[in-house]
């Protein structure tokens, strides 16, 4: 039987979780590591999904499906509630709007918008449409006669190609990098982005140990001054043949793996409550990481690993 002060204890932990909302679409396929009952974010956030009904409270909510985001404040929610406000997240999901952004970084590759900026890119030029995930719509030209022969109006954006030594994924909060995860080609299609235009890319992962971060602290930096009102992203970096790090493309819905969405609650928890999560919390959260990253690598063997 529990004494007093053991019961006082545990209530108050219990108190502490579910008390921040996460917005999200279990139509994405990534998202599974959310709402699948294998998983334990649901046991930390309070899922807000299609078929959820979102009762306007004084709850702050996690965007991670913009058009659910945009139905409860519809319904009645303080859009003062949500983190990763929707303005803040197409900065990011535009490659135009992102890219014009940052022109002038040392960080991004050399881009064009339109054919007549293609005179003044080196081949091989990668092609990308707008708005689209995973490297969908993304086409390789290697020769002024694959543009030629090419319809370059279903591209936004045009870049030279980087010859990648390593690629990596970096989560981050509000510029304060979280975890970095090694991307590692699943074939050679991704390796070489020699593919078909609608094919997928597909990477294995590596977590890193924490502190890998660090060589890319002056990349953070600069990103993060420009991203400043957007509190959860990913950046996803390239070193080349030089060592040279390079931005490709920032996400606000990366796929969420190790438990990567547990530490955003104690972020949000803390940032909107302003109160430290108790060490027990704490402890029952990375408990679930633990479980979670187990349950990731175990359920998709050869796809996730650690360091």
């Amino acid at each position: 039987m529990l004494s007093l002060q053991e019961f006082i204890l545990e209530n108050k932990v219990q108190d502490q979780l579910g008390r921040v909302g996460l917005a999200v679409s279990v139509d994405m396929p990534d998202n599974v590591y959310i709402h699948d009952s294998k998983y334990n974010t649901g046991k930390i956030f309070k899922l807000l999904t299609k078929e959820e009904k979102a009762e306007p409270a004084d709850m702050p909510v996690f965007n991670y499906a913009n058009w659910k985001i945009e139905k409860m404040i519809a319904d009645g929610w303080n859009p003062e509630l949500v983190y990763n406000k929707i303005d803040a997240k197409e900065k990011v999901s535009s490659k135009v709007d992102w890219h014009k952004l940052h022109e002038g970084s040392e960080f991004i590759t050399k881009v064009a918008y339109d054919a007549k900026g293609l005179k003044d890119l080196e081949f091989p030029i990668v092609a990308k449409p707008d708005n689209r995930y995973a490297g969908q719509g993304i086409v390789v030209f290697k020769t002024q006669e694959d543009v030629e022969s090419a319809d370059l109006e279903q591209f936004e954006v045009f870049s030279e190609k980087i010859d990648i030594k390593e690629e990596f994924r970096l989560f981050c909060w509000r510029g304060e990098p979280l975890m970095l995860l090694k991307r590692i080609p699943a074939d050679e299609k991704t390796k070489t982005l020699d593919k078909d235009v609608d094919d997928k890319l597909k990477f294995n992962y590596e977590k890193q140990p924490d502190g890998s971060h660090k060589p890319f602290s002056d990349l953070i930096v600069e990103f993060a001054g420009v991203h400043d009102d957007l509190d959860f992203y990913t950046m996803d970096v390239v070193i080349d043949e030089n060592d040279k790090p390079f931005i490709i493309e920032m996400s606000s819905e990366p796929i969420p793996i190790y438990g990567i969405l547990s530490y955003v609650y104690g972020y949000i928890y803390e940032d909107f409550y302003g109160e430290a999560l108790l060490p027990e919390t704490k402890k029952i959260i990375d408990t679930y990481i633990k479980e979670d990253t187990y349950q990731l690598i175990k359920s998709e063997k050869g796809r996730f690993s650690i360091k």
